[in-house]
């Protein structure tokens, strides 16, 4: 008896711990050079339909500080529905910025999202875009 406790308690452990092998967070960084046609393109697998994510957008720049830079941002659903905005970025410097794009967003599909993003009037000193993704726990 106490042979199959210790092996549902070590089933249970095993089960717990691969419960949390998945990261909560999902970086993504585009350098411009391979940002085609000047957008950056972002797949993120936004799968569990109980969570609420919050996405930042990071940069920086070699040359001038960028000031109230213009992002247009396209989302991509898994089913192909699409939503378009346009947002901005505070400031772009050559210490990198990192800016709150959307916090709590819960998605209307769970599974792979698309998002693409095209900043304008940047120049070659622009390094790239980066995003961050952070899932919270999908406990509602």
């Amino acid at each position: 008896m106490a042979g199959n406790s210790l092996r549902t308690i070590a089933l249970l452990a095993l089960l717990a711990a691969a419960g949390c092998s998945r990261p909560l967070s999902t970086e993504i960084f585009v350098r411009s050079d391979r940002a085609s046609g000047g957008v950056y393109v972002f797949d993120l697998p936004l799968r569990d339909s109980l969570a609420d994510y919050d996405f930042w957008f990071y940069s920086r720049t070699l040359g001038k500080t960028l000031t109230s830079l213009p992002l247009e941002v396209l989302w991509l659903s898994p089913s192909g529905e699409r939503f378009s905005e346009t947002v901005y970025m505070k400031k772009v410097d050559a210490d990198g910025e990192k800016e709150l794009y959307r916090s709590g967003v819960v998605p209307a599909e769970s599974g792979e999202w698309r998002i693409c993003v095209r900043p304008h009037a940047v120049d070659e000193s622009f390094c790239g875009l980066g995003i961050i993704c952070e899932e919270h726990d999908g406990t509602r």
